[in-house]
């Protein structure tokens, strides 16, 4: 991901700490807490944007795992996905289903919107094709987390009845978040109300973007009990831990005030160092928030010696 990727010698001099609380995000948040049974447990996702990475055969997954065996793997050390490939085409259904019967209960596969929808305007001017790809995606059953809608750079906010038009023709309660770019649609690291307020009358929910290089764009606003989090790391630089520190404290906060639902991912150059990132999250959740989210276990094999011939 290169979307707002600064040098590492530059990052000791950016503001990397979480700005306050937008206060229209307590409200939101009492408002599910309140409207829900008092026996709740959120649900916490934690995942990489990919599980096509050689480079954890040996570590993440068994020595010698085949690239079709890698989803199998990654589903039963994670118990979430950034799906970005359903960015750029829409999956047959059988590529569907086989995800779905691959991966165990709790899994849940955060689907990112069609291109062709969200990077062409008008959004609402192409219902079918949106159709079908929500028809397909829904082959994922309990399977299907968030579905996340990443708008283009060009998308601002007098562009918003578009988007409210699109979410007018989703079928109702399909768990949507979505994630803008422009830097009009943000406010002192606050959602502009046009937008805020769209997303919160829809009961739709919202992406948030961490990245070194757009501070401009990262922002505390939930308009709703659910959120998408976009962690951009830079390979395990000493920002990195400090950054997954905050975000426990702030993810912390939410919880105890009615957050429902997190699905939080970690973006790392070459993915080689997601993992242990991840690791670190898990960890410090579990610690500080007193959960028992499950830590993805090491593969201590080594690739095996071939054995010497003739001797």
């Amino acid at each position: 991901m290169d979307f707002g990727r600064v040098d590492v010698l530059g990052l000791n001099q950016i503001d990397l700490v979480l700005p306050p609380d937008d206060p229209r995000t307590w409200v939101a948040l009492k408002k599910a807490r309140d409207g829900r049974a008092s026996q709740f447990t959120p649900r916490i996702g934690v995942g990489a944007p990919v599980w096509a990475v050689k480079a954890w055969c040996g570590k993440v997954y068994p020595f010698g795992t085949q690239t079709r065996d890698f989803l199998f793997h990654y589903s039963r050390q994670f118990n979430s996905i950034e799906l970005n490939t359903t960015h750029y085409h829409v999956p047959d259904e059988e590529t569907v289903l086989r995800w779905r019967d691959t991966t165990p209960n709790g899994f849940k596969f955060n689907v990112k919107f069609l291109q062709d929808v969200s990077h062409r305007r008008p959004l609402a001017s192409h219902e079918q094709l949106t159709r079908s790809f929500i028809a397909r995606v829904m082959n994922l059953e309990d399977r299907l987390g968030l579905c996340f809608l990443q708008l283009p750079p060009t998308f601002m906010p007098d562009d918003l009845p578009d988007l409210r038009a699109f979410i007018a023709q989703l079928p109702a309660g399909f768990p949507l978040a979505v994630e803008v770019r422009h830097e009009s649609f943000f406010r002192d690291h606050r959602l502009a109300p046009r937008f805020y307020d769209l997303l919160n009358e829809t009961g739709k929910f919202v992406v948030i973007t961490d990245v070194a290089g757009r501070r401009d764009v990262l922002h505390t606003s939930l308009p709703g009990a659910r959120v998408m989090v976009r962690f951009i790391g830079n390979d395990r630089h000493a920002t990195d831990d400090a950054r997954i520190a905050d975000w426990v404290a702030r993810l912390h906060t939410w919880l105890n005030l009615g957050l429902e639902q997190v699905e939080f991912f970690v973006h790392e150059p070459e993915d080689r160092a997601t993992p242990d990132v991840i690791a670190n999250f898990i960890d410090r959740m579990n610690e500080e928030c007193g959960l028992s989210i499950p830590k993805w276990k090491p593969y201590e094999q080594s690739e095996p010696q071939l054995s010497l011939l003739n001797h």
